[in-house]
């Protein structure tokens, strides 16, 4: 990852670190955008959802695990963190895509995160190494208090 910049997220819930050549952004929908507008082939999408089992981090991990048994989901461990990753391909404007997700819990919140690539490109050179710095950056994601 170049140069890394550090994201904190709204009320200091988390933070994690992106590459400066990236950019960030908040939709109208609150949710973070991260992309690399200099020819980037992804955008990446940081939810925050609330945990449907109040606190318990474990039970809301084995329901995303059971949700999404279908697409072979899987548990990557990253900085203490426990992360349920998985991946979906979607149709959207007649362009097929692939989303790659990782979603983690921490007390009252999951915080999602959606990596978007159009399928035609997922394995050029430059989708796959952008999915490597989003890995880097779930990688170095840490939780800043405990709403």
């Amino acid at each position: 990852m170049n140069r890394p910049e550090r994201f904190v997220s709204l009320f200091g819930f988390f933070a994690f670190k992106y590459p400066s050549s990236w950019t960030n952004e908040t939709d109208e929908s609150g949710h973070y955008l991260f992309y690399n507008a200099n020819g980037g082939q992804g955008v990446l999408r940081v939810m925050v959802m609330p945990n449907d089992f109040g606190s318990d981090d474990e039970k809301m991990i084995e329901e995303v695990l059971n949700q999404n048994r279908e697409f072979s989901p899987s548990l990557y461990v990253a900085n203490k963190n426990k992360f349920v990753h998985f991946v979906k391909e979607h149709t959207i404007n007649n362009s097929l895509f692939t989303v790659y997700y990782w979603a983690t819990a921490k007390k009252d919140k999951v915080v999602l995160f959606a990596l978007t690539v159009q399928s035609l490109m997922k394995e050029l050179p430059l989708a796959i190494s952008e999915r490597e710095e989003v890995e880097a950056m779930i990688g170095s994601l840490e939780f800043l208090n405990e709403h």
